[in-house]
């Protein structure tokens, strides 16, 4: 009876990570400067300063993806930007998530990687008569992204000074035009401070323990862009863009997966083209068969904890529409809600092309293992 209660007392323990957790605020300023991506956006090119404010925190624990990926740190904060050529391009506040990964790390001195991602709000758009030379946002809310490289320097008072490199980027993913987008090169720096450890105990149970590393999924999405305009004058979006995709992958370790899909897309966009004699837009296709596409891709899926960062690459094995379009890309993360059903939020795209944003949810199909 003794061993008995000893073994189920140790069972009822795997589950639960011991360790500690580490709060802290970081105060950050930027200097960069806009750079012009496309024709027409040099008059754009103009310096920038920024500054922000983060909590992070980090959890020290014998937990797998606490030391796989070197107990990195996670965060919320705001940004403020004040853009040059204010008057046209304004300015943006922007509020995200972020994730902070050391690379290497010794008592004085690290390498780090961080990824900011959330929305922001500009203070000025495109309009055709009060603002035409905008012609790189035409929503308030765009998607923000930010990502650098830091070079942390560890202060014998418990400070840290960050010194980072990095590229930030606004766009509203075509759902409306003129979408350009911003981008904006800068070297920050930052000054941040533990604030607060406590004591760490939670049950963290890896959802795919168990499950077979074969996985079968499914998803579809449902949004609307704006592909073609008249000059830079688009449409006002609300032309339905949609993907099915139904794919297979296999977990070939718990932080990576390998997979491919089958993809039915359909952008009502490519019902009409741009007649530049006429300037002005006409339909060509009336049925939805005439502009549905469908492509294969592969691609790899990142594994921490319930998030995936999926990057996918594809290819039309059947295009009506833009016979010269053959290959397209899917970039974005997959969050797991339940072991079954997971939100995606991805970025397809031509190149550098936004087309549309895939959000949408889709559900998994994997056998447990058998004992």
């Amino acid at each position: 009876m003794r061993r008995l209660s000893v073994i189920l007392v140790v069972i009822s323990l795997c589950g639960f990570v011991y360790g500690q957790r580490t709060h802290g605020l970081e105060l950050k300023l930027y200097g960069g400067r806009i750079i012009p991506h496309r024709l027409g956006m040099d008059a754009l090119a103009q310096p920038s300063v920024a500054g922000e404010i983060n909590y992070y925190f980090s959890t020290r624990s014998d937990d797998f993806y606490d030391v796989k990926y070197n107990f990195p740190r996670h965060g919320f904060g705001i940004n403020y930007n004040y853009i040059g050529n204010h008057a046209v391009l304004g300015s943006a506040l922007a509020a995200y998530s972020f994730m902070d990964f050391s690379l290497f790390d010794r008592s004085w001195f690290g390498i780090g990687l961080r990824v900011n991602a959330g929305l922001a709000y500009l203070t000025r758009r495109y309009d055709e008569v009060a603002n035409p030379e905008n012609i790189a946002v035409s929503t308030p809310i765009c998607f923000y992204f930010n990502l650098s490289v830091n070079a942390v320097f560890h202060l014998p008072s418990g400070f840290d000074i960050r010194l980072s490199p990095g590229f930030l980027h606004y766009s509203n993913g075509a759902m409306q035009k003129p979408n350009l987008g911003l981008n904006d090169v800068f070297v920050s720096l930052a000054l941040s401070k533990d604030i607060a450890q406590r004591d760490f105990t939670k049950v963290r149970r890896d959802y795919t323990e168990g499950l077979s590393p074969h996985e079968a999924w499914v998803f579809g999405t449902c949004v609307s862009s704006d592909e073609y305009s008249v000059g830079y004058n688009g449409r006002g979006g609300g032309f339905i863009c949609s993907t099915v995709a139904v794919g297979y992958c296999y977990q070939y370790g718990r932080i990576g997966k390998v997979g491919a899909s089958f993809d039915m897309i359909y952008n009502e966009n490519l019902k009409y083209y741009f007649d530049e004699r006429k300037n002005v837009l006409v339909q060509q296709y009336e049925n939805f068969g005439d502009v549905v596409m469908y492509g294969m891709s592969v691609g790899h899926q990142l594994v921490y904890r319930r998030f995936e960062l999926v990057s996918y690459v594809g290819f039309y094995v059947y295009n009506k529409v833009k016979k010269n379009d053959w290959l397209y890309t899917r970039i974005g993360g997959r969050y797991y809600v339940t072991n079954f059903m997971f939100v995606n939020l991805t970025l397809k795209a031509i190149g550098f092309k936004a087309q549309y944003i895939e959000c949408g949810l889709g559900f998994s199909c994997r056998k447990w293992k058998k004992a």
